[in-house]
């Protein structure tokens, strides 16, 4: 079994540092907020528009997609429109499939991004794979296709990203290690020990996933795999999060709870939106844990658990036939005096409870007592009770991550979902519940009464995101970028039209083949562009349609979740 340590006290993991043209990342140095053109690398001047319109909203290092060489000879004149304004952000080449490409892309760009699962292994898995040396070969290959590569990045003195991503695993990485966290590290120190070996460090490393609690779970554990001193910055990001509340949780829910541990060197929010829409965001939450985190420092003991986040198992108490704690799936408990927003909603809730007083709470004949933790209370010296509610402040909330399982409370736990005045507060709030919840710490969420409607789906959105509680459809969305073949934002509209009340069902919409089938990967439906106005569908990892007209795609996605028994009638009351 694999464990994981908790830093604790926001104290920054230590990586080295590397230069990116005119900034530096990792080391003491600010995390950068980074993110993608969408525009064609051809089309010159939408890609000076959205670069000027990024560096405005504050966005320190930006991405291009470099599907051919004939787009390396664009960059020149967008380079010089760019020293005209006198913009001098970064760029990255964003590269694919082809060595050759990442080769020469580094006299045009500041830092390469290239995936190594498609770096040079695109082949299917075959049980006649799996032998140590058919590994072993696969390993000589890539090292043979970086040689090339490291002496261009040495030449022009440029920076490498190894960006790994969950759905486009080498098939040697899936078949030794598993499509897991674990086979995404495994992948990543693979490509660091070739490199390094070719006396080239100048790395960063990402570890991307559409799944926030994978992200969480693959980061930490190559943070444990990492040395404690010099080790390689990482950009921290979640693939395809979507748009809207939705999309920004799930971000959120993957990166925030790294943040705090003081996990990361620069990020990207990969929003269905336009391209500033994540740096306002990414700036807002780096705010409030900036704003926050000083709030909660408390002395503990370094601890370790394991790395499966599985539920945590103490004692349960029975609601009207409802077991909350002992490791069963976390509660949801409404108010009896429930509002019509929450009435609405009444259908994924538990139980009701009811406040007795500023610090008891009935469910039924259990008494539930309000509790915050002061960092030298004594659990067992509780009075007695059935379960424990936890005040909503970050000291508390902080105190239950790095303290329950060294002082494990044995009575259920629970707290309200937090309701803060600001959005600073907010965000900071919930990226620690985000992790608590990834974690398995929580038996039960109250709604509070005077909850609102936005906010309630916000707190939908998050025990979604933290895979904790299901409510909606999962959208796994990329959020466009030069290679994206028709309008992601609209096309993502028109599909959650359709399919919003399609619970727990996941539904995949992809830019371009690239990304597509892989990044999707546990979708169970995909919509993915494959050529201009051209869809192709899929059911799961099969393509079932090629070239759909997109003016009839969405429809024929409708049809195809209806062919494969997935398909139910929206109620009349239905949210578009």
């Amino acid at each position: 079994m694999e464990y994981l340590s908790y830093p604790g006290q926001f104290s920054r993991h230590q990586t080295r540092v590397v230069s990116i043209g005119n900034v530096a990342i990792g080391g003491s140095n600010s995390i950068l907020i980074q993110s993608m053109l969408t525009s064609l690398t051809s089309d010159i001047d939408g890609c000076f528009k959205e670069v000027l319109s990024l560096v405005k909203v504050g966005c320190q290092l930006i991405r291009l997609t470099v599907p051919s060489l004939k787009d390396l000879d664009y960059i020149p004149k967008l380079r010089y429109l760019m020293q005209e304004e006198g913009v001098m952000v970064p760029l990255v080449a964003d590269v694919h499939f082809s060595p050759n490409i990442a080769v020469a892309a580094c006299e045009f760009f500041e830092k390469v991004r290239i995936n190594p699962g498609n770096y040079t292994d695109v082949s299917k898995s075959s049980n006649k794979h799996k032998s140590d040396e058919w590994f072993e070969a696969g390993r000589e290959n890539l090292k043979e296709a970086i040689i090339p590569l490291v002496k261009q990045l040495k030449y022009y003195q440029r920076a490498l990203r190894i960006g790994v991503n969950h759905g486009s695993l080498s098939t040697r990485m899936i078949e030794k290690y598993g499509d897991s966290p674990l086979g995404m590290v495994e992948s990543a120190l693979e490509m660091i020990a070739l490199f390094e070996a070719q006396e080239f460090d100048q790395l960063v490393v990402s570890l991307k996933s559409s799944n926030p609690v994978v992200v969480q779970k693959a980061y930490r554990l190559l943070v444990e795999k990492s040395p404690e001193k010099n080790a390689v910055p990482l950009h921290l990001g979640v693939t395809e999060a979507g748009n809207g509340t939705e999309g920004r949780l799930k971000g959120l829910a993957g990166i925030g709870s790294l943040l705090m541990d003081g996990i990361g060197d620069t990020v990207r929010f990969s929003l269905t939106e336009a391209s500033q829409n994540e740096i306002e965001f990414a700036q807002e939450l780096l705010y409030a844990i900036d704003k926050y985190k000083y709030k909660t420092k408390i002395n503990h003991n370094q601890w370790k658990r394991e790395l499966t986040h599985q539920r945590f198992i103490n004692r349960s108490i029975t609601i009207n036939d409802v077991e909350i704690g002992n490791g069963t799936t976390l509660k949801l408990g409404v108010p009896k005096e429930a509002t019509l927003v929450l009435k609405k909603n009444h259908s994924d809730m538990d139980f009701e409870y009811q406040i007795l007083s500023e610090n008891k709470i009935a469910l039924n004949d259990k008494i539930l007592l309000k509790f915050s933790a002061d960092f030298s209370t004594n659990i067992s010296d509780l009075p007695a009770c059935d379960g424990v509610v936890l005040k909503n402040n970050p000291q508390t909330l902080y105190w239950l991550r790095n303290n329950c399982r060294v002082s494990p409370i044995s009575k259920p736990v629970g707290m309200f979902y937090p309701l803060c005045n600001s959005t600073a507060e907010t965000l900071f709030m919930e990226t620690q519940l985000s992790a608590i919840l990834s974690e398995g710490l929580l038996d039960y969420l109250l709604i509070p009464q005077n909850i609102k409607a936005d906010q309630l789906k916000r707190a939908f959105y998050l025990l979604q995101a933290t895979r904790t509680k299901i409510f909606y459809p999962d959208y796994i969305a990329c959020p466009s970028c030069g290679r994206t073949l028709f309008d992601l934002q609209l096309a993502t509209q028109k599909i959650k039209k359709a399919t919003r009340h399609l619970k727990g069902v996941k539904i995949g919409i992809m830019g371009c083949i690239v990304n597509g089938p892989g990044e999707m990967a546990d979708a169970d439906f995909g919509y993915v562009g494959s050529g201009k106005g051209k869809i192709d569908l899929y059911l799961g990892q099969q393509r079932i349609k090629k070239g759909v007209d997109e003016r009839h795609a969405v429809d024929n996605l409708v049809d195809l979740i209806k062919a494969n028994g997935r398909w139910l009638d929206p109620p009349l009351s239905s949210e578009s």
